[in-house]
């Protein structure tokens, strides 16, 4: 007897599969193809994702470029599940770092206000998270979108790049945009950082 597969059940899968390629599209090759962000949307939202609780601050809050701008609405949209992943991001780096004897490089902030300096190796992969979910939840246009992405890639295989951003890296001195070199993240994160990301599918 044939089984019955349920619609709902089949959509996602469709969903999911179309994901799958569009991200280890990007990890082979550094491209970026276009991906439907209502697509993306479906498919986020049957692995936990909240779109319905992000309110204007929210929406504001995602269409920055930082993680700590986007702070407000990850938490909206994610929960808890955010400061998992940043978590799952750390461990990553270390079992990435132990297997292949590779360093990743660091990206040192300093604050403002007391001079700290911050070092993080994870930074670029938590805007992988980030920036999806800030196009699903219509707050990125998809042409920055791939250019974020793909300038990530270069700048861990190849040329480091720089891209200067809207209301981002302010000069002092200028009071215009400095342009600077995205956080990178090796081509082996993305479908893992992917397959973490299906399996909050309850």
């Amino acid at each position: 007897m044939t089984e019955l597969i349920n619609p709902e059940d089949r959509r996602f899968e469709e969903g999911v599969a179309e994901v799958d390629r569009w991200v280890n599209v990007y990890a082979s090759e550094g491209s970026v193809d276009l991906l439907d962000s209502e697509l993306l949307r479906s498919v986020l939202t049957e692995v936990g994702a909240n779109f319905e609780k992000l309110d204007d601050e929210g929406r504001k809050s995602l269409s920055q470029y930082s993680n700590k701008r986007k702070h407000v609405g990850m938490k909206q949209v994610w929960g808890t599940r955010s400061e998992e992943f940043r978590g799952w991001t750390e461990q990553w780096v270390r079992d990435y770092e132990q297997e292949t004897g590779k360093v990743l490089p660091n990206i040192v902030f300093k604050d403002k206000e007391t001079g700290e300096r911050r070092p993080s190796k994870t930074e670029g992969m938590r805007q992988f998270l980030g920036e999806i979910t800030a196009y699903a939840a219509g707050c990125m246009e998809i042409h920055d979108l791939i250019l974020r992405l793909e300038v990530r890639h270069s700048n861990f295989t190849g040329e480091k790049k720089r891209i200067a951003i809207l209301g981002y890296n302010i000069s002092q001195r200028t009071g215009k945009e400095k342009p600077f070199a995205p956080a990178s993240f090796p081509p082996e994160f993305p479908p893992d950082a992917w397959d973490k990301i299906k399996s909050w599918r309850q």
